[in-house]
């Protein structure tokens, strides 16, 4: 494991009722004269947010993410990793010697869910939304067909990436992309492991499910803040949950603590809350899997646990016939 990280998570399936409807969260209004949220002020803060995923999982859910734009929905791998934010519209470019900042990622490829993005005041509890435009972005030799993404501020962006000085959008240190997906770097600027926000039904006959964080709010930091926090939906076919990161970036590592409120749409049969991803085919204990002359094939060769004892556990990883 290339990072350690400290997770602590809370759950709590009961139902809240009573709440601002979606049209009141997610109001929109011109752009805003500093920085890049347009959205109007809406008062924002995690209470919100849970009676939000409270409420939506009594709804049932919205389905896969529609289509985008077929020159998004055609690009390459190549094409898409073309595609850069714009460090001079950086989430908090507009705070003169910051410590932190955040950009986005562009939608396109296999990254077809829409999230949303939202800008917090941390004093007035305000939130304001931050609509998709390409001028956000630079497409370089991506061949992006910019005229299909005019007019489409709802086209949200994929997730984003978050930069410590003094590399700041230079060299990321967090990463939050695909469904409910996100890691971050040790003091080599190398990414470990994967995180995921929940994982359902990981091992049932009845298929895996990959619920999405749909999401995010940012509390704006100080100038001096090496520490910022960020405000996650989550919502898939059988859950959905509220999430609170407050992500320490310290000199050399990354540490998050994690609060998460999930609530069910329906009966689970398998649930993680605290799931982490690596790759692994064979290793030098089990050589069924490697019929190459490679001695072993993995991003991760063993599970490390530091308990809450002070025990650490190591389990070297196996790649099962069943």
């Amino acid at each position: 494991m290339n990072r350690r990280m400290f997770m602590k998570a809370s759950m709590a399936f009961s139902a809240v009722s009573g709440m601002t409807g979606l049209s009141t969260l997610f109001a929109q209004s011109a752009w805003a004269e500093d920085g890049i949220a347009d959205g109007a002020a809406v008062r924002f803060d995690f209470d919100v947010l849970k009676k939000k995923a409270a409420a939506l999982a009594k709804q049932p859910w919205g389905g896969a993410p529609g289509a985008l734009p077929e020159t998004l929905a055609t690009l390459t791998p190549q094409a898409y990793n073309e595609i850069q934010y714009d460090a001079g519209h950086s989430l908090w470019n507009n705070i003169p010697d910051r410590q932190l900042d955040v950009q986005f990622f562009h939608v396109g490829m296999g990254f077809k869910r829409r999230i949303r993005m939202f800008s917090v005041d941390a004093d007035s509890r305000e939130a304001r939304e931050i609509h998709f435009r390409p001028e956000l972005f630079n497409y370089n030799n991506a061949k992006v067909d910019t005229q299909q993404l005019v007019g489409k501020n709802d086209l949200g962006f994929a997730g984003f990436r978050a930069f410590k000085k003094p590399e700041l959008a230079r060299r990321d240190i967090v990463s939050f992309l695909g469904a409910s997906y996100f890691r971050a770097v040790d003091d080599t600027y190398q990414y470990g492991l994967s995180a995921r926000g929940v994982a359902v039904n990981t091992f049932s006959n009845g298929g895996e499910e990959f619920p999405d964080f749909t999401a995010f709010w940012f509390e704006t930091p100080k100038a001096d803040d090496t520490t910022f926090v960020a405000y996650a939906l989550l919502d898939g076919a059988s859950i959905t949950g509220a999430y609170k990161f407050t992500i320490h970036c310290e000199a050399n590592r990354v540490v998050m603590e994690v609060e998460n409120h999930l609530y069910a749409r329906k009966e689970i049969r398998q649930l993680g809350i605290a799931p982490m991803t690596s790759m692994f085919s064979c290793g030098t204990n089990e050589r069924r899997m490697c019929n190459t002359y490679h001695p072993q094939i993995h991003d991760s060769d063993r599970l490390a646990m530091w308990s809450g004892s002070g025990e650490w556990i190591a389990r070297p990883l196996n790649n099962p016939q069943k």
